[in-house]
């Protein structure tokens, strides 16, 4: 559908100059998708979606400005960082402007343990800035080095850090968020601690983020281990135990069923052939001791790296998160993936799908942190009791109804699940406050066209009637 008129984007030609507003080409095609072609559910859905315009302002005036053209022309307006998201997030459902915030890309401070930057800032850049002072990040993607921190809080959930810290949405994580509205006349909101949870993880609904407040951790200087055996059982034991071990200071605890490690090319040297494998990013000072643990209990250190400072490849994280998917699917473009939490009986939950599914599933794990820590001193630690057994398990993808078959069967089980095969917000994840972001994108949307059709239980969608009708 066409909802950018020539008045429209004559005033946004002015306003950015030609060089900023892309009005065809490859790069309006790619700036108008991200990675959900991960999913065949999405790519089937979303192939033929791409914006009118997209619009990459410098500045927060500039940013204002257009977005008070958008509202005020009734046009869809669409956020996006980097596009390294997996759920059509910045993917327009309706044309109209995309609007790429990664020029507005300033540290503003890294004082007292707590960054403060604007949203195109890339987490790359953040990291390395704030382990030159004795920081890091948190919490962070796969994709860090390429992805954005505004992109991220609006579409990412947790990743590498949160087996120690949880994702960011866990308390004391985000300081504060600051959204600009789309309205005649755009504000600035600022929304601080537990309030920020109204504006994660919401593709834009509810409203742009520009400036977040990010609290940092300690720096810890990494050894990037890897763990093998054909046993998967004694595996998991170990890697289960590790993740449990309060007393050491972890960045990363993901273990892999064979034939995923098969599919890391650049580490075929190092990776045995037919066998399980573990990857730790670990405290330096603590490598010795947990070769030793894992030695004892039979398993083979086969890749010892201490992690550059600043930081350089190789990084074992490219291999973790959903960069696991994205080797899977270059090896067998038949892969898709799962997002999910799994429960104390994990161990039968595994054995189940297996016997339901035999050569379906992959297990791709990820252990994270819950919500409950436990204070040492000034310093917050693990809480072992509260670790939770995750992952994103790769499937053989057969067909939809196959799919949702298995979706099924996890919930039967108690697995659950944060569907990556939707585009609808609520669907994609755990959103207990629902009620609290339909009413914020009420207030800072009055028009509804922020990411319109994203918040499946948000009614007011002016543009879904029209397409409805052709």
């Amino acid at each position: 559908m066409t909802t950018v008129t020539d008045e429209l984007r004559s005033k946004l030609r002015d306003l950015l100059g030609a060089e900023y507003l892309i009005e065809g080409g490859d790069s309006l095609e790619s700036l108008s998708k991200d990675f959900y072609w991960y999913s065949p559910v999405l790519k089937r859905q979303l192939d033929d979606k791409r914006a009118e315009l997209v619009a990459r302002p410098g500045n927060l005036e500039t940013l204002r400005a257009l977005v008070a053209a958008c509202h005020d022309a009734g046009v869809p307006v669409v956020p996006r960082g980097a596009g390294t998201g997996n759920y059509g997030q910045c993917v327009p459902l309706y044309g109209g402007v995309v609007v790429d915030l990664s020029r507005l890309d300033r540290i503003l401070s890294l004082d007292d343990g707590v960054a403060r930057v604007e949203a195109g800032a890339r987490l790359g850049t953040i990291e390395a800035a704030a382990r030159a002072i004795g920081w890091e990040l948190r919490c962070l993607p796969s994709t860090w080095v390429k992805s954005t921190i505004g992109g991220f809080f609006c579409g990412g959930s947790g990743g590498i850090g949160s087996i120690t810290w949880g994702g960011i949405n866990a308390p004391g994580n985000v300081k504060s968020v600051t959204m600009l509205t789309c309205e005649a006349s755009p504000r600035l909101i600022r929304l601080e601690e537990g309030e920020s949870l109204k504006a994660l993880h919401t593709y834009g609904t509810t409203g742009l983020m520009v400036e977040i407040e990010m609290r940092l951790a300690p720096k810890v200087d990494y050894d990037q281990l890897i763990f093998s055996t054909a046993d998967w059982d004694r595996l998991l034991d170990w890697t289960d135990a590790a993740a449990r071990r309060g007393d050491w200071r972890k960045r990363l605890v993901t273990q892999f069923q064979w034939p995923i490690p098969s599919f890391f090319k650049p580490l075929k040297k190092y990776l045995r052939d037919r066998e399980h494998a573990t990857f730790l990013l670990l405290d330096r000072a603590q490598a010795d001791e947990v070769v030793r643990f894992a030695e004892a209990a039979g398993l083979a250190c086969v890749y010892r790296q201490p992690l550059s400072d600043p930081p350089k490849p190789p990084f074992i994280t490219d291999y973790t998160w959903n960069h696991t998917t994205l080797w899977a699917m270059t090896a067998d473009p038949a892969f898709t993936y799962l997002q999910s939490g799994f429960g104390r009986n994990f161990r039968e939950q595994f054995a189940e799908l297996h016997r339901r599914f035999p050569g379906e599933i992959l297990f791709h794990l990820e252990w994270t942190a819950g919500n409950a820590k436990m204070m040492r001193g000034n310093a917050v630690a693990l809480n072992p009791d509260a670790v939770v057994v995750g992952g994103i398990p790769l499937v053989h993808f057969k067909s939809e109804a196959r799919l949702n078959e298995i979706l099924r069967a996890c919930d039967e089980l108690g697995v659950f699940i944060a569907n990556p095969h939707t585009f609808y917000l609520e669907e994609g994840g755990r959103h207990p406050n629902i009620a609290d972001k339909r009413a914020f994108k009420s207030e800072v949307d009055p028009r509804g066209l922020l990411n319109p059709g994203k918040m499946k239980t948000y009614e007011h969608n002016p543009f879904a009637a029209e397409v409805a009708a052709t």
